[in-house]
């Protein structure tokens, strides 16, 4: 995929079929979380929150093994309690979430097309995440200031990315001219997701 491709493309699945072999294993697997929260059935259910939060542990090797086999049991219940009753859409969202455990796998062959569709929405995740591959950012030890790394540190702990655009005035503040950067902290139609690239480039994660 060229740069142009990667900038016009809209099918999140050639999307990650570019970016097989090239993005981190950690990367792979927050996209692959980031899209299950996006997907129906996600926010009214706890055990498949809890599951898709501790899959967001796994990614960044902070939970034990022990979490993730009782997790990963207690989904394989629930989904087959709900493919019993009949609850397949239930049961294909529980699914996912287990997907999202699985850290013996690379992401990559979850995204596959010949293994599952993702929908249209999905690009805005993986632009959030992977940013554009093709112009890497060479971040300024200077632009990781106090203040920047407390404001990416507490988005990333909360999942709530509202102070985006603050991010961006402490960067720039901090003497960073980067167009790219400050747009997507400032875009008021941005999505943001953990393994955002401009968060991750402030803390420092690959």
């Amino acid at each position: 995929m060229t740069e142009a491709e990667w900038l016009a493309c809209a099918d999140p699945n050639l999307f990650l079929l570019a970016l097989q072999g090239k993005a981190s294993d950690r990367k792979m697997r927050l996209c692959a979380c980031a899209i299950v929260r996006w997907e129906p059935g996600y926010t009214s259910d706890e055990l498949r929150q809890r599951g898709v939060k501790l899959a967001e542990r796994v990614a960044d090797g902070l939970a034990t093994e022990e979490e993730w086999e009782d997790m990963r049991e207690e989904l394989q219940v629930r989904k087959e309690h709900e493919v019993a009753q009949g609850e397949f859409d239930r049961a294909i969202a529980t699914r996912n979430a287990q997907y999202c455990l699985d850290r013996n796998r690379r992401y990559f062959s979850w995204f596959d097309p010949g293994h599952r569709v993702l929908p249209p929405e999905s690009t805005l995740v993986i632009r959030c995440i992977f940013g554009n591959p093709f112009r890497p950012v060479a971040f300024a030890p200077e632009w990781r200031t106090s203040t920047a790394v407390a404001l990416a540190q507490g988005m990333y702990e909360s999942r709530d990315f509202s102070a985006m655009p603050i991010l961006a005035d402490a960067l720039q503040d901090a003497g960073c001219d980067n167009d790219a950067m400050l747009d997507h902290c400032r875009d008021p139609e941005g999505v943001h997701a953990r393994g955002c690239w401009v968060v991750d480039l402030v803390l420092g994660k690959e």
